[in-house]
């Protein structure tokens, strides 16, 4: 079976087993299902939960915290009350503010390192570039080179041509 153009195999993130990935989903089809269902769930207890907060919603549904942060940031809930507590850095943990993703400790170390390392791949492109100024520069010294030695061995043959007729000459004439 070959796969179409906009087809890949991709591994769903949820539970990892393979399939054809035909528009960009990042869920196999069994799994994507499943998070329908609970997205419904989630759907039918705010609708029965006018005004819930988000702790409610994952105390009383059986449901991922983060199903129901991607649902929100997805906008899919514009009328549920979000308490502080439930947002939460996604690399520590610690509470954020609505609609950050990271807390500002992990932000500003994200942007630490995150410069350190495109200094590195600056360093590392200048070195690569001087490597190959060098290994360019040393060529067209080894290419002279050998072009000034052919001219000189060219030069040295025809010396010796002229000398050997001159010589030849010489015993013509006597």
């Amino acid at each position: 079976m070959a796969l179409k153009p906009k087809q890949k195999l991709k591994n769903c993130s949820n539970c990892g087993k393979l399939f054809v990935q035909t528009h960009g989903e990042k869920l196999c089809r069994d799994c994507a299902i499943q998070e329908e269902e609970q997205q419904r769930e989630i759907r039918d207890y705010i609708h029965e939960h006018q005004g819930c907060s988000i702790t409610e919603v994952m105390q009383n549904v059986n449901v991922s915290k983060k199903l129901i942060n991607n649902m929100i940031n997805k906008g899919l809930f514009g009328n549920l009350r979000r308490s502080r507590s439930s947002y939460t850095c996604q690399s520590c943990g610690k509470p954020v503010s609505v609609g950050n993703t990271y807390c500002k400790d992990c932000l500003k170390r994200l942007r630490t390192e995150t410069k350190r390392v495109a200094e590195q791949r600056e360093l590392r492109m200048n070195m690569n570039n001087n490597k190959t100024e060098k290994s360019t520069t040393l060529d067209k010294i080894n290419a002279q080179i050998d072009m000034e030695l052919e001219i000189m061995n060219e030069r040295k043959r025809r010396l010796n041509r002229s000398m050997y007729e001159s010589i030849l000459n010489d015993r013509g004439n006597r």
